[in-house]
């Protein structure tokens, strides 16, 4: 097989033919973001000449960069861009500019208003952009104008720069700290704008009575009709609040789906006044069947469950802001007992008085407990005590101030205080 040999001579002059068009492009071509220092063929009188009189175009030199022009006309190299501006139909490329092209700079006049010292420090403060053009490679022949530049910016004061502008704040009235004066007046304010009540709905309803031996159109509660979600150990489950129960009503009763029920248990007998009647809650019926009705508890102050008596709801009466006026030598009787019999009675406790609608007695109206003569230095007042509802002869007092626990059966009452008619 014939192989062809390139000899060493050959092999130099193809070298050669190959570099020299490279040769001819890396002088054309220059690198425009790197700082140049000005063609020593540039006049000296030119870089004199005041802004005004500064020649509308420039014609690019061998080692000029758009960075070296803008420190000429514009006195600031990072104003460079400026000048790629004014002349995007030539410059193709930012980043290279080419001898003899002819480029506009009458813009420096306007943009050059800034004195040079802004610029410097802007560099010396490390301005956006300043540290990188600083820091980028650099061509041999613009090392020296980088040194001058910088040797420049030692002769002058670096200003120090302008303090912070103060955050805004954008705080809501949750975020903001509050004083413990503050928090003391929001939790009184919870207490202190409420309207003020003799008698409340809740109190009526479950201070409970003493029959009189009254024949009261009781009915029984079945049982509850929701299964119970916890095993409990006693097969009697209890019902709670918006669960419905089955009550049977009493022959001869007419109900109907709206209608109110007071569910209780009978506690003990109390003699000449009947049965301790002590209410567990109120259930209004969803539904009649004809010997049934299924009704929804809506109020419940103790446990309900199957055996309890279910009773018409008695309407209440509410008396409004009205405000019990003092009375002297009010209406006088004694206490019958307690409705939770209690070794040592409390507060918020119900007891039961010997007076009811038959002699005046109205809900609101205000008793004192005491002992001794009425009057007289033996006087002790033990408990003073709000009317929360009434019967024919008796009625049912809440215990608002306890002075002495022992308030027991045949200790005198006292009306002091009376709700307008």
């Amino acid at each position: 097989m014939r192989r062809t040999t390139i000899c060493r001579s050959n092999r130099a002059a193809l070298l050669a033919l190959v570099a020299v068009p490279l040769a001819c492009w890396s002088l054309l071509a220059q690198d425009t973001t790197q700082a140049a220092a000005p063609p020593e063929a540039q006049p000296e009188a030119l870089t004199q000449q005041p802004l005004s009189e500064l020649p509308a175009t420039h014609t690019v030199a061998k080692g000029e960069t758009l960075w070296s022009l803008a420190q000429l006309y514009f006195n600031d190299p990072l104003l460079w861009p400026e000048i790629y501006r004014q002349n995007t139909a030539l410059i193709e490329d930012p980043h290279w500019i080419y001898p003899g092209e002819v480029l506009n700079v009458s813009g420096g006049g306007g943009v050059a208003q800034a004195p040079a010292e802004t610029t410097v420090t802007a560099i010396a403060q490390g301005a956006p952009g300043a540290d990188t053009v600083a820091r980028e490679p650099t061509a041999p022949d613009t090392v020296a104008a980088v040194d001058t530049l910088m040797t420049d910016t030692t002769q002058l004061v670096i200003e120090e720069p302008p303090p912070a502008a103060a955050d805004e704040s954008y705080q809501t009235i949750f975020d903001r700290p509050r004083s413990g004066a503050a928090d003391v007046q929001n939790t009184l304010r919870a207490y202190a704008d409420q309207p003020y009540r003799p008698l409340r709905r809740g109190e009526f309803y479950s201070a409970g009575f003493l029959s009189e031996h009254e024949n009261l159109p009781w009915g029984s509660v079945v049982g509850t009709t929701d299964k119970p979600s916890i095993p409990r150990l006693t097969d009697r489950a209890s019902a709670t609040q918006f669960q419905r129960i089955v009550v049977e009503p009493p022959p001869q009763a007419s109900y109907h789906v709206g209608d109110s029920l007071l569910i209780a248990r009978i506690d003990r007998d109390e003699g000449d006044w009947g049965e301790v009647v002590v209410p567990v809650g109120v259930a209004r019926v969803v539904e009649v069947a004809r010997k049934q009705l299924l009704a929804e508890i809506v109020m419940q102050f103790g446990r309900i469950h199957d055996g309890h008596m279910a009773l018409p709801l008695e309407p209440f009466k509410d008396p409004g802001e009205a405000r019990p006026t003092p009375v002297a030598q009010g209406l006088q009787g004694t206490v019958i007992g307690e409705r939770d019999l209690h070794t040592i009675a409390i507060s918020q406790q119900v007891i039961f008085i010997d007076r009811g609608r038959a002699d005046g007695v109205v809900p609101g109206d205000v008793f004192q407990v005491y002992t001794g003569q009425a009057g007289a230095p033996s006087e002790e007042v033990r408990a003073v005590v709000e009317v929360v509802h009434t019967r024919e002869h008796s009625c049912s007092g809440l215990v608002l101030t306890l002075k002495n626990p022992q308030l027991v059966p045949g200790l005198s009452v006292r009306l002091v205080r009376k709700m307008p008619s």
